[in-house]
């Protein structure tokens, strides 16, 4: 056997072999290809290649796809996606392998059905916790459902070796948590998610904890109230939760977003988030976030500023950064974090979707119109700043250009180029094409 193979590569590489084949022989009937290379001038060198292929085709009642990535190195990626229905339940499945060397990295199995009005669901996920050394194979199961009426909603779940998911079923729904399995955001891949996994190399389906979610809405907010229940500890946490308080201060109207009483065994703690309503003034967003600890207000900190405009096809985007850390919304908010500006001159929430470290101020102008063949384009040119830490004029660090023409429905081209202080940083050509 080669070198630097086992046996679990070589049997992943047989059942890549057979699915492949299954699918190839269903005849695909859509699909895609996307293909981007970036490359700098000097010295001349390509630092990044991506190449997508998705195939997709029907089974009889079965829907099933695959997607391979590849990147300079050469296959990386292929993964496999199939929905269908077993009678009354419909059934998904994901299965991903890594193409270099041939490895099984994860398999999620879905199951829902609804019954006399309740929505019963189950997951059932097979995943490699060590890609890059010796096999660790764990298993986990969630079994959970949801019911909703006017007045009464219902979520619970029940997990082993396997985080609660109960909480993104709720505030999204279960088929965004299917399809934020395996996902692709800013240039980056993220899979299995990171709130969709196995914990530990165990096989052991043993219960390990429970959550139930029962909404309310009343008259004057909307109740939430959670327990959380492990077999370890037995009651985790009950949490109550008034959202969408709109109250009046000094004619200024501002809306506690929701006020949290959470006990445990051993604590009580009180949260309360406010959010601060003042209405964007002609073409003038700005971003605010309250400052200070527990339920005491110390402050209003102003942390971004974004101008935008638009006349017919122009539009005219305009920014700047105050706090270059990053914030959240809200007081006493541990949830969704903005970690700076995005490509686009929108807010970044992840990591991933964030400028360059410094770039805290840009202006650009994004144009779209008619194309030929019935399609359309979109072209964009952004300046980007860094105030006080640049050499450039008004502190000007990055220009980037981006051009996509449709050429038709089922096709499209794109070019980029980015220029800095020390010129031509890097140009990217790349196509798409769909049947």
């Amino acid at each position: 056997m080669r070198r630097g193979w086992s046996v679990k590569h070589a049997l992943t590489l047989g059942a890549l072999t057979v699915l492949v084949g299954v699918l190839t022989s269903a005849a695909p009937s859509s699909g895609s290809w996307t293909f981007s290379m970036e490359w700098e001038l000097n010295p001349f060198q390509v630092n990044k290649l991506e190449s997508v292929l998705t195939l997709g085709s029907t089974i009889g009642t079965w829907d099933v796809s695959s997607v391979a990535v590849l990147d300079l190195d050469g296959l990386a990626n292929v993964f496999f996606d199939a929905s269908g229905a077993l009678g009354t339940f419909a059934v998904r499945s994901i299965l991903d392998f890594d193409a270099a060397p041939p490895q099984f990295r994860t398999w999620l199995v879905s199951t829902a059905t609804a019954i006399a009005g309740v929505n019963l669901y189950a997951l059932f996920m097979l995943d490699e916790l060590n890609p890059s050394g010796p096999s660790a194979v764990g298993s986990g199961l969630t079994v959970g459902g949801w019911w909703r009426t006017p007045t009464l909603s219902v979520w619970f779940e029940a997990y082993s070796n396997m985080p609660g998911t109960v909480d993104y079923i709720y505030r999204y729904g279960y088929t965004w948590l299917l399809d934020h399995f395996i996902f692709y955001q800013c240039d980056r891949w993220y899979k299995p998610s990171t709130y969709l996994d196995v914990q530990t190399s165990s096989f052991a389906l043993s219960w390990t904890g429970a959550t139930i979610y029962i909404a309310m809405p009343l008259t004057c907010f909307d109740l939430l109230i959670v327990a959380s229940f492990t077999k370890a500890d037995g009651f985790n946490y009950a949490l109550f939760e008034m959202s969408n308080l709109d109250l009046e201060l000094g004619g200024l109207p501002f809306t506690i977003k929701w006020v949290d009483v959470m006990f445990t065994v051993a604590s009580k703690s009180v949260n309360v988030v406010f959010d601060v309503s003042l209405a964007d003034t002609a073409c003038i967003r700005p971003f605010f976030s309250l400052e200070g600890a527990g339920t005491e207000i110390q402050g209003i900190g102003l942390k971004a500023l974004l101008l935008e405009c638009s006349l017919d096809k122009l539009t005219i985007r305009s920014g700047h950064m105050f706090d270059e850390d990053g914030w959240y919304p809200y007081l006493n908010y541990l949830g969704t974090r903005v970690y700076g500006w995005t490509w686009e001159g929108g807010l970044a929430t992840t990591p991933a979707c964030a400028v360059t470290e410094g770039y805290d101020e840009f202006i650009g102008i994004l144009v779209d119109g008619a194309a030929c063949c019935g399609g359309s384009y979109l072209f964009s040119a952004f300046a980007w700043f860094d105030t006080g830490h640049s050499s450039g004029i008004f502190d000007w660090v990055e220009t980037r250009i981006n051009l996509r023409v449709d050429l038709g429905p089922s096709a499209d081209v794109s070019f980029g180029l980015s220029v800095t202080t020390s010129g031509v940083n890097w140009i990217r050509l790349g196509s798409t094409v769909r049947w």
